[in-house]
C-alpha cells in the first residue's frame, strides 16, 4: 500500500468540515448566477451543474488527503449487496408513499383513490432523472459516500446520520430563492415540512449506505424516495382553489407525509440499535481515526 501524503495539513485534519465548506462553496457559488436569471435553460444549467458540489469536494478532498480517489468512487458501483437491500431501496419509499395515502384520505386530505394510476414512462423517468441531477449521483458520493462514512466513527450512525441531514438541508438553501427551482414555490406550511422530511430520509439512507457500502444503493433509495410521491393520488384542483392554494390541505399531506417517515426512522432504529448501523469504514482511507 502507497503511503498516504497529505497535500493540505487543515484539510488533512478537518476531512468533513473541508468537504462540507468545498461543497456549499461550489454549488453556491455556480448556482449563484441563476438567482438573476429568468427561468429557463440557461437557469436550470446552473443549478444542475452547480448541484454537484458534494461528489466534486468529496473527491477534492480525498485527493488532498491523498486517499485514494479510486476507491472512494467505487463505492457507485457496488451493486452486489443482496437482494433484500435492493428491495429495500426500491420498495421502502413505495410504501411509505402507500402508507401517506392512506393517512391523508383518513384524515379526510386532498387525496382519491381513483386517481392512483401513474404513467409508467413517467415514472421511471423521473427516477432517472433523480439518480443523475436530482439526489443520486449528484450528491450521495457526498454525504453519504464520504461525510457519512467519516462521521460514523466519531458520533455514531444515527447521530451521524442527523448531523448529515441538517448540513445536507442547509445545502439547499439557495434553491429556495433560485426561481428556476420547485423548491421556490413551495408554500411555508411545505417548506418546513420538507426539513422534517430531509432528516428522517437521511437516517434512512444511512441505514442502507451502512449496511451495504454502496453508494449506488444510497442513490436508488435517495432517487426513489425523490420519484414515489407521484403514486400519492393527490387532487390538485383540492390544493390549489382560485389560484390561491389551501395551506390546511398542503399541511395534513405534509404532517402525514413526516410522520410516516418519523414512524419508519423509529421502527429501523428500534430494530437495529442506534449504534449498531454504524460500519465504522472509510473508503479509500488509510486510516479512519474519528476525524
Amino acid at each position: 500500500m502507497k503511503p498516504r501524503v497529505s497535500r493540505i495539513p487543515l484539510v488533512d485534519d478537518h476531512p468533513v468540515a473541508a468537504f462540507f465548506v468545498g461543497a456549499y462553496a461550489y454549488t453556491w457559488l455556480v448556482s449563484a448566477p441563476a438567482l438573476l436569471l429568468p427561468v429557463g435553460w440557461p437557469a436550470a444549467i446552473l443549478v444542475y451543474v452547480g448541484s454537484f458540489g458534494p461528489p466534486v469536494s468529496a473527491a477534492a478532498v480525498t485527493w488532498l488527503r491523498g486517499d485514494d480517489v479510486r476507491a472512494w468512487a467505487s463505492q457507485v458501483t457496488r451493486w452486489r449487496v443482496g437482494g433484500r437491500w435492493w428491495l429495500v431501496a426500491f420498495g421502502l419509499p413505495l410504501v411509505a408513499a402507500g402508507l401517506i395515502t392512506l393517512g391523508v384520505l383518513a384524515l379526510r386530505g386532498p387525496v382519491a383513490l381513483e386517481r392512483l394510476a401513474v404513467s409508467p414512462a413517467l415514472f421511471v423517468g423521473i427516477f432517472l432523472f433523480s439518480m443523475v441531477l436530482s439526489g443520486g449521483l449528484n450528491e450521495e458520493p457526498g454525504w453519504r459516500g464520504f461525510a457519512q462514512a467519516r462521521l460514523n466513527e466519531r458520533y455514531g450512525a444515527f447521530r451521524a446520520s442527523l448531523l448529515v441531514g441538517v448540513v445536507w438541508a442547509g445545502w439547499h438553501l439557495p434553491y429556495f430563492v433560485i426561481p428556476v427551482t420547485p423548491h421556490s414555490s413551495f408554500p411555508l406550511v411545505n417548506q418546513v415540512g420538507w426539513f422534517g422530511g430531509i432528516l428522517t430520509l437521511s437516517v434512512l439512507i444511512a441505514w442502507v449506505y451502512n449496511s451495504t457500502g454502496s453508494v449506488l444503493l444510497a442513490m436508488v433509495l435517495h432517487a426513489m424516495a425523490n420519484t414515489a410521491d407521484v403514486v400519492i393520488p393527490l387532487v390538485p384542483e383540492r390544493i390549489l382553489i382560485d389560484g390561491v392554494v389551501d395551506q390546511r390541505a398542503v399541511g395534513t399531506v405534509v404532517a402525514v407525509h413526516v410522520a410516516v417517515y418519523v414512524l419508519l426512522v423509529l421502527a429501523v432504529v428500534a430494530y437495529y440499535g442506534r449504534e449498531k448501523l454504524a460500519r465504522g469504514e472509510v473508503p479509500g482511507s488509510a486510516d479512519v481515526g474519528g476525524r
